[in-house]
């Protein structure tokens, strides 16, 4: 499994959200590794990190969309609550399970597509639109 590559992640205009999205990628590549190589416990705690990484990252988005008066702020945040609900699914369907092959699918078709589209939608323009506003 391939790990993600930090250069190759988008920059936004906030560099806030820039140091989270590099951390999300390292323990996303904590993860993977774990995957490939640990135990199950080493999956399980790298996972829970994931999740508590990205649950504190869009709570600091959040907290900058509504110090901004972030016109989009509600359309943002359902998509860090769809995301949150649908990675505590599964954490709670790899603990059930502990199918390694079913959880790298998850990581590599649908967490890696939505982080960079995320990123590249939705934080690009919530970034600029805090950085004109907060100067």
């Amino acid at each position: 499994m391939t790990q993600l590559d930090v250069k190759a992640i988008p920059q936004v205009a906030m560099d806030f959200m820039n140091d989270d999205h590099q951390e999300a990628v390292e323990i996303m590549n904590q993860v993977r590794t774990a995957l490939v190589s640990g135990t199950n416990e080493e999956i399980g705690t790298s996972l829970k990190a994931f999740f508590t990484h990205n649950k504190e990252h869009f709570a600091r988005e959040e907290e900058q969309m509504v110090r901004f008066n972030f016109p989009p702020y509600s359309c943002h945040k359902g998509e860090h609550d769809r995301v949150l609900a649908e990675l505590d699914r599964e954490i709670d369907q790899w603990e059930a399970d502990s199918d390694r092959e079913k959880l790298g699918a998850y990581l590599n078709d649908t967490v890696v597509n939505w982080f960079l589209n995320h990123i590249n939608t939705m934080d690009t323009v919530t970034a600029m639109f805090i950085n004109q506003h907060a100067s």
